[in-house]
């Protein structure tokens, strides 16, 4: 049987990447489109320009910033998953990050810390949002932390490993 794709999840910061790159693109599309149609003065062609183009600029640089930066935690996660250790973490707790709200829920976090026993240093790492409140439904009080191990601040939180197969009906 195959292994299911592991879930990297997004960030609030890829969330706002997905919204913001294609409004940019959307925005300059439209001010290059109609800074180029024929009928505008110099200052009507100049206004389009400064406001559509401009703000285009800025919402598309943004948005391609905070998608690249989630994109590249996502690969450095899955890197860690595939080439690096794996370890057991222990679960502190289930956090409700307020911050977010996706069709008016929040998503929840499993937050679990692991000592390095070479080093004696505390790591605390967060699993990917899930929709639903797991605190009930977590199997173990420990969870499968793959490190990678040549950066140990790219860790993946295998969460599934310790929950049961979810479906939500509404």
């Amino acid at each position: 049987m195959q292994e299911k794709r592991k879930k990297y999840g997004w960030t609030e910061k890829g969330i706002i990447g997905l919204i913001f790159t294609p409004m940019g693109v959307l925005f300059l599309t439209i001010g290059l489109v109609l800074c180029g149609r024929q009928g505008f003065d110099r200052e009507e062609r100049l206004a389009f320009l400064f406001s559509f183009v401009g703000v285009g600029g800025v919402f598309l640089l943004t948005g391609a910033v905070l998608l690249t930066l989630d994109l590249r935690r996502r690969a450095r996660q899955r890197a860690a998953y595939e080439g690096g250790c794996v370890v057991r973490a222990k679960i502190a707790g289930v956090r409700t990050n307020s911050r977010v709200d996706v069709n008016g829920r929040h998503p929840v976090t499993v937050e679990c810390h692991y000592t390095d026993p070479a080093t004696g240093i505390a790591h605390v790492y967060f699993s990917r949002y899930v929709y639903v409140n797991v605190a009930d439904l977590l199997q173990s009080d420990e969870v499968p932390l793959y490190l990678d191990r040549s950066d140990e601040s790219a860790g993946f939180v295998d969460i599934d490993a310790i929950l049961p197969e979810i479906r939500v009906h509404r």
